[in-house]
């Protein structure tokens, strides 16, 4: 079989354009995307792989058809990019997610970073927001899927999540914030220095990460919003003369709530106090909760979905 040799400057994309086998050789980093090559997969003399898909134990030979090389940058493969075989030859990092290829394979590799049995959707066209290259930045709100993203540097903004979603990232300094409520986040981290945000009213379901430098912040419940009544606000409203008042503070050195029993974020204390009050302040007190009852963002009448979409919003308002 002849090989032709195909001359690149800069980034170059595999869209299925050029004949398999492919070889790429000596780019800097290569992406592929889920289901980006059709045929077998082989990395050989990389730096690093950072892989989702299991690693064979033998290295094919492979009779390459197409030469991609010259002044290259970084290499991506797309869905379907490769309708046969592909080899990486001598780049820095490899980074190759589930369902990817057929059979991998790796060959001199000074560090691999590897899991498999990942859980995420297979078809990478499913997801609401699919970000792929260099400092890409996309935003998507009232998610349905979720978010894929391959490359380095990109910036996603995923807002008023409602459905559990999944968050896929694959390459390097990606930043993922997610905000909504009732949801549960299913997020997968491949690569490094990764940083992805859940917001506090969201669940993380499942987390996974490989590599290194990677980060899975899962902000806490607001102890704020399951305050019905400050204690300056009880005080205030009291006025004066002798009144019966209700307010509830943050029980900060509680973890565990003892209502329902449950690990909380936000813990409460419901506090009682009748007393005589002059201009907001208790003179006499007559009698005072000596156990105040605790409630958590689990159990708490107070917790409430405040972020609504638009839809439900003008629901409310009729």
């Amino acid at each position: 079989m002849s090989d032709s040799a195909t001359t690149y400057s800069g980034d170059v994309t595999l869209t299925g354009s050029l004949d398999a086998p492919i070889e790429i050789r000596n780019p800097d980093d290569v992406f592929i995307q889920i289901d980006g090559v059709d045929g077998d997969l082989i990395a050989s003399n990389p730096e690093n792989v950072f892989t989702h898909h299991p690693i064979g134990e033998t290295t094919p030979e492979v009779d390459v058809e197409t030469t991609v090389r010259g002044d290259l940058e970084d290499g991506y493969v797309q869905n379907g990019g490769v309708a046969g075989d592909l080899v990486v030859t001598d780049a820095e990092d490899v980074f190759v997610p589930a369902h990817a290829t057929g059979t991998f394979s790796i060959g001199g590799a000074e560090n691999a970073y590897s899991a498999s049995d990942i859980d995420v959707p297979t078809d990478g066209q499913a997801y609401d927001s699919t970000t792929t290259g260099w400092r890409q930045s996309d935003a998507v709100e009232d998610p349905d899927t979720g978010a894929y993203v391959t490359g380095a540097h990109h910036t996603v903004d995923i807002d008023q999540a409602v459905n559990d979603i999944d968050v896929y990232v694959v390459g390097y300094g990606h930043e993922v914030t997610i905000t909504g409520r009732d949801a549960a986040v299913n997020v997968v981290i491949l690569g490094y220095e990764n940083t992805v945000q859940v917001g506090p009213r969201l669940s993380v379901g499942n987390q996974t990460t490989t590599g290194f430098d990677n980060e899975i912040i899962d902000d806490p419940y607001p102890v704020e919003d399951l305050i019905e009544t400050t204690k300056d606000e009880a005080f205030d409203a009291a006025g004066f003369g002798r009144s019966k008042v209700t307010y509830q503070v943050p029980a900060t050195e509680e973890q565990w709530c003892q209502n329902c029993g449950a690990a909380a974020d936000a813990v409460i204390e419901r506090h009682q106090l009748d007393a005589w009050f002059l201009f907001g302040r208790p003179i006499k007190v007559y009698g005072k909760s000596m156990n105040p009852a605790m409630e958590c963002e689990h159990c708490s009448m107070n917790t409430v979905a405040t972020e609504l979409s638009e839809a439900e919003r003008k629901n409310l308002l009729g």
